[in-house]
């Protein structure tokens, strides 16, 4: 039987080897300066303000919510409906529970069509239906953003670059009130079964001429606290107001700022984050909790990987990943779990690995606007140290390193 790194080297890991131009850092989610030296737009999510709930099918629920974009560069951003010169808007919806944060939903994108000049983050420019003005906004009511025949795959998004076919390829036939929407399981949102439970809503726009390729895609992304209640469909409320430019892992930072953040920028292609928290359990224990967040790299991940000491006792790992649905392509098969020694040292690592991309591009991966979850209970105190992220995709170092909370 093979090894499941045996396509990703990893012993560096373990001696806590660095990767040179890899920068472990706190996130700050600020706007990303134009480096390009000419006017150039920039859009921002200005609001998260409306929400529609769709009603239950089954085990599942599905819902939309609206979104108002702000251009709040120096120049209109094209918006027009017949080719891929307009945003897409993405919906995530995240839980934090008994410790634990992670992703129960996400839509497929809402493909844009005009724009209005509203002037909800400052003085407007208006420039017409196919443009967003300087200092402009642009409301998506959460009607729009769940009208399922404007909603297509991600899996033919670019987040990096911000391109997607347009027409979308793929456009399988749909019925029901769940397809392409936010669908989650009952179960995720139950008040009964989620006592104490924390939920937030992300929403990201993306576009060719607004994307990290462009240098000033940093800021396209914002999240609301939202919560829900029991009913024949689930009732939703907005907590809190809309944080601008903040992405998933900072609402998990702003509920417990014990969380620890660190940003991975992959060479030519967007970022990826890892969020950690150690928390001490009344039996003495710890429990260990990670979400590997991908906002914009086309690259993706494959791998994730803790090194833990031989004599450290490890129980109650978990993985979760968020399933793609409507029958968008890519693969959901959930990783492998790999708790040993690595290949040719004696050093340990507690690791969760999905297929290779060689193996089929389609397999699972943690890809842009999605956030993975793993976590552990170990008898060992924390300390700051290097986790393992592996390169789904060519063209980045097979595995980088950054900070996070792990056993001594």
């Amino acid at each position: 039987m093979n090894f499941p790194f045996s396509r990703i080297a990893l012993p560096v890991l373990l001696v806590g080897a660095t990767i040179a131009g890899l920068v472990a850092s706190q996130l700050t989610a600020s706007a990303t300066n134009n480096t390009t030296g000419s006017p150039q737009p920039d859009i921002i999510v200005g609001d998260i303000y409306d929400y529609i709930s769709h009603g239950k099918s089954g085990s599942q629920s599905s819902f939309s919510f609206g979104s108002i974009s702000c251009n709040i560069g120096d120049a209109p951003l094209t918006w027009t409906s017949y080719n891929n010169n307009h945003p897409i808007i993405s919906t995530n919806l995240f839980r934090l529970k008994d410790g634990l944060f992670e992703q129960i939903g996400m839509n497929w994108v809402k493909q844009g069509f005009a724009a209005l000049d509203q002037s909800l983050c400052g003085t407007c420019i208006p420039t017409g239906y196919s443009t967003l003005g300087i200092g402009c906004s642009d409301p998506y009511s959460a009607y729009l953003n769940g009208f399922q025949s404007d909603l297509s795959a991600r899996s033919e998004v670019n987040a990096y670059s911000g391109y997607f076919p347009y027409p979308p390829v793929l456009d399988p036939s749909y019925s029901g009130r769940l397809a392409r929407r936010v669908i989650v399981d009952n179960d995720d949102l139950d008040s009964a079964l989620n006592v104490g439970a924390r939920y937030f809503v992300e929403i990201q726009y993306l576009t060719p001429e607004d994307c990290m390729l462009q240098g000033n895609g940093a800021n396209n992304v914002s999240w609301r606290e939202v919560s829900f209640s029991n009913g024949s469909s689930f009732g939703v409320s907005f907590v809190g107001a809309t944080q601008r430019a903040e992405y998933c892992v900072d609402a998990w930072k702003s509920a417990d700022p014990g969380v620890s953040i660190s940003e991975l920028q992959l060479p030519n292609d967007g970022s990826v984050f890892v969020a950690s928290k150690a928390t001490q359990l009344p039996n003495g224990n710890w429990h260990y909790a990670y979400s590997v967040y991908n906002r914009d790299s086309e690259i993706s991940v494959r791998a994730f990987a803790v090194p833990v000491a031989g004599n450290v006792s490890l129980n109650y790992k978990t993985f979760k990943d968020i399933d793609y649905h409507s029958d968008d392509v890519l693969n959901n098969t959930d990783w492998f779990e790999y708790d040993g020694l690595y290949p040719g040292t004696q050093r340990r690592v507690m690791a969760w690995v999905g297929g290779s991309y060689q193996d089929s591009p389609l397999n699972n991966a943690v890809r842009w606007g999605s956030a993975y979850s793993y976590s552990f209970v170990a008898d060992s105190a924390p300390r700051t140290g290097k986790v393992g992220v592996f390169s789904f995709k060519p063209g980045a170092p097979p595995y980088s390193f950054v900070n996070a909370q792990i056993p001594q």
